[in-house]
C-alpha cells in the first residue's frame, strides 16, 4: 500500500528516527506504536506532497484560446539540475505562455511569475527562487529540458526547447547562466518537444537531440472546429493530420558550437514524425547511443546508431514501431529501465485515452527486440481509460525493483460537447513491480494526491532531501508544480553513485552499472531526459533490498570501458571517476 500524506493542519506528522516514529499533532506528542491498532498500522509507502512547506511556488501558466490552439495544451516539463555542485539537486520549472502575449507584446523582466522558474535546494527541504539572479528569465513557451555538462567545465548546462526558438543556457560556474542559443547554433525555431544530451559519435562530447512535433508556427496554425446544434465548437486538432516536423540532431564541436547534422545523420530519409517523447541508450550493446522516439498517432521509431552518428530507423524489426496488435498509439512520455531484472533495458511509453500505456520488454540475447508485454504484466487495463504523459521508473520502497508513476490528463476540454465521455483531469497512477513479473495498480489506496483530478504532464525523479529515497516533481498544465517527497516507513538501503567521465562524456550519460549484492544482481542505467519534456537527477540511486553487506559496482562508460569498485556500503554515496578503478579509492558525497 501507498499513501501520499497531504498538508493539514490537523493530520498525524510522522518524524522517522532511530528510536521509532513519532506522531505530532497541535496537541501531543507520542509513541506511534503504542496507539496504532492492527487496522490502523500505517501503510508500508508513504509519500507526501511536501510542495508548501518547501517554499516551491510554481504556477504553470497555458490560458487556453477560444479556438483552441494545440500547443496551449501540451504543457511543460521540469528538470532537476545541481546547477551550483553543492551536492543538493536544484529545481527548473518550464513555462507556458499567453497566445495574444505571445504574438504582440513585450514583457516586464521583472514578471517573473510569467518565466521558466530556477528553485535553488537551500538543504533541509526548503527551496528559493534564484531565476534572476541565475539570468535564467524568458517569456517563450517553453516545453523540454535537457541537462548536461556539454563544455566539460564540471558545472551542468541547460537545454530548453520550445514552441519557437530553442535555448541554450551555458552554466558560468558562480550561480549564473549565459545565453549562448544563437551563437552555439542550436536555436532551431521549431516546434520543440522532448530533447535529450547524448554522445552520439563517440567523441567524449555530448551531443544533442532535439524531437519536434508538429509543422506549425504562429503565422500558419491549424484550427479545427464542428458545428454542434447550430454552434461553432473549437477543439484541438488531431495530429496525425497535422504535418510532422523533422528532429535535429545537433554535433558538439568542442568549442562552443554546434554542427546541425540531422540529414546526414539519416533522420531525413524518411518522412517527418510528429514526435513528443524520447530516449537515449545503447540499446543493442555495441558500444554507441541508440535513440527511440515516441510519436503522436504515427509509427514509433528506433535510430540504431552505426557509431559514427548517423541513423537508421529499425523500430518495425525491433517490435518497437506500433502495439502487439500491430496499432499505431499516441505516444507522448518515454522511461526506460530493467524493470525484471534480466539486464536488458525495457522501454515504456504512455499512450491516448481508450489505447494502452505500453511496456516493452527487452528479449535481449543477442539480437534487437522488444516484446510488448503490457496485459500479462497488468499495465494494460488500468491505463485504457487515462490518458497518459509523464512517466518515471523509479524504486519506491528500495526492494531492487523499478515501480512506475505515471501522470495523466486529457488534450481536449470540450470532449462533452461533442458526444465523448473522457475527462479532461484525471488522477496520476502507482504500479509497484511485484517481483519483475506484474505491476501492481496501487492507485486507489495511494492517498489523496492519486485521488485528486488532475491535467498531469511532465515528472521527473530525484532525491532532493538525500535520504536514500526516490522522490518526485510533477508539472500540471495551468496547474501547480507538486513535489512528492518519499517518507517510505520500511524502505530498505539504497546506494547513491554520481559518475563523471573523463574520456567520456564528464556527465556519463549512458553509462551502464550492474551492482553485485549478496544476493542479486542490479543493472541501472545514467539516463539522459526521460518522462515527458523532463530530466531526472542525474545520478543513479538504487535500492538494495534488504542486502545490509557491501557491493560492487560494475561500470561501462559511454565508450565501452569498463570498471569494477568493490566495497561500497549500503546507505553511502559516491563519486566514481572514469579511470580511477585501479586505486581503489572511493570518494564519498557530501552531504
Amino acid at each position: 500500500m501507498i499513501s501520499f500524506l497531504s498538508n493539514n493542519s490537523t493530520a498525524c506528522f510522522l518524524l522517522r528516527s532511530a528510536r521509532g516514529i513519532f506522531c505530532f499533532s497541535c496537541l501531543a506528542v507520542f509513541f506511534c506504536g503504542s496507539f496504532l491498532s492492527a487496522d490502523e498500522k500505517q501503510p508500508e509507502i508513504l509519500f507526501q506532497d511536501v510542495t508548501a512547506a518547501s517554499q516551491l511556488q510554481f504556477q504553470h501558466r497555458s490560458p487556453l484560446t477560444l479556438k483552441r490552439h494545440l500547443h496551449l495544451m501540451m504543457g511543460s516539463g521540469v528538470g532537476w539540475i545541481d546547477f551550483d555542485n553543492d551536492g543538493f539537486p536544484d529545481l527548473y520549472c518550464a513555462q507556458g505562455e499567453e497566445w495574444q502575449t505571445a504574438k504582440n507584446t513585450q514583457r516586464d523582466v521583472s514578471d517573473v511569475a510569467l518565466s521558466n522558474r530556477l528553485y535553488q535546494n537551500r538543504g533541509n527541504s526548503l527551496f528559493q527562487d534564484v531565476t534572476t539572479s541565475a539570468g535564467l528569465i524568458d517569456f517563450g513557451y517553453s516545453m523540454g529540458i535537457a541537462v548536461g555538462d556539454f563544455n566539460h567545465d564540471g558545472f551542468d548546462d541547460l537545454y530548453v526547447s520550445q514552441f519557437g526558438r530553442n535555448l541554450l543556457y551555458c552554466n558560468n560556474g558562480d550561480g549564473t547562466f549565459s545565453n549562448t542559443s544563437q551563437s552555439a547554433q542550436v536555436d532551431d525555431p521549431g516546434y520543440g518537444a522532448s530533447c535529450t544530451w547524448a554522445d552520439l559519435n563517440g567523441d567524449g562530447l555530448l551531443d544533442l537531440y532535439v524531437v519536434n512535433y508538429l509543422e506549425i508556427d504562429r503565422e500558419q496554425y491549424p484550427i479545427c472546429s464542428r458545428n454542434v446544434d447550430g454552434t461553432r465548437v473549437y477543439f484541438v486538432c488531431h495530429p496525425r493530420y497535422v504535418r510532422g516536423e523533422y528532429d535535429v540532431v545537433y554535433r558538439n564541436l568542442g568549442n562552443g558550437t554546434f554542427l546541425d547534422m540531422s540529414k546526414k545523420a539519416g533522420l531525413h530519409n524518411e518522412p517527418a514524425r510528429q514526435g513528443l517523447g524520447v530516449f537515449a541508450a545503447d540499446f543493442d550493446h555495441d558500444g554507441d547511443m541508440d535513440i527511440y522516439v515516441a510519436n503522436d498517432s504515427v509509427a514509433n521509431q528506433l535510430w540504431v546508431n552505426d557509431g559514427q552518428g548517423v541513423f537508421t530507423d529499425q523500430a518495425l524489426i525491433a517490435g518497437l514501431a506500433f502495439n502487439r496488435s500491430g496499432d499505431r498509439e499516441a505516444g507522448m512520455g518515454l522511461a526506460g529501465a530493467d524493470y525484471n531484472g534480466d539486464g536488458q533495458i525495457d522501454l515504456f511509453v504512455t499512450n491516448y485515452y481508450g489505447e494502452t500505456n505500453t511496456l516493452y520488454r527487452n528479449e535481449g540475447a543477442g539480437a534487437l527486440f522488444f516484446l510488448d508485454v503490457t496485459d500479462e504484466t497488468g499495465l494494460a487495463a488500468p491505463s485504457r481509460v487515462r490518458l497518459g504523459f509523464g512517466a518515471s521508473f523509479l524504486d519506491f520502497n528500495n526492494d531492487g525493483w523499478e515501480d512506475l508513476f505515471v501522470t495523466n490528463g486529457h488534450v481536449h476540454d470540450r470532449l462533452a460537447q461533442l458526444g465523448k465521455n473522457e475527462p479532461y483531469e484525471q488522477e496520476p497512477q502507482v504500479f509497484l513491480n511485484q517481483g519483475g513479473a506484474r505491476f501492481l495498480d496501487d492507485s486507489a489506496s495511494a492517498g489523496t494526491f492519486f485521488q485528486n483530478k488532475q491535467v498531469g504532464r511532465g515528472c521527473a525523479v530525484a532525491d532532493f532531501n538525500r535520504d536514500g529515497l526516490a522522490d518526485l516533481a510533477v508539472s500540471h498544465l495551468n496547474g501547480k508544480l507538486v513535489l512528492l517527497e518519499n517518507r517510505s516507513l520500511s524502505a530498505g538501503p539504497s546506494i547513491s553513485l554520481k559518475l563523471i567521465g573523463t574520456t567520456s562524456n564528464r556527465s556519463a550519460i549512458g553509462a551502464r552499472v550492474e551492482l553485485t549484492t549478496d544476493s542479486r544482481k542490479l543493472t541501472r542505467y545514467r539516463r539522459g531526459s526521460s518522462s515527458y519534456l523532463s530530466a531526472d537527477e542525474g545520478g543513479i540511486l538504487a535500492g538494495l533490498g534488504k542486502s545490509q553487506t557491501p557491493v560492487s559496482a560494475k561500470v561501462t562508460w559511454p565508450q565501452g570501458k569498463t570498471e569494477i569498485w568493490s566495497g561500497l556500503q549500503p546507505g553511502g554515496r559516491y563519486t566514481l571517476i572514469e579511470g580511477t578503478s585501479a586505486s581503489r579509492e572511493l570518494s564519498q558525497i557530501q552531504p
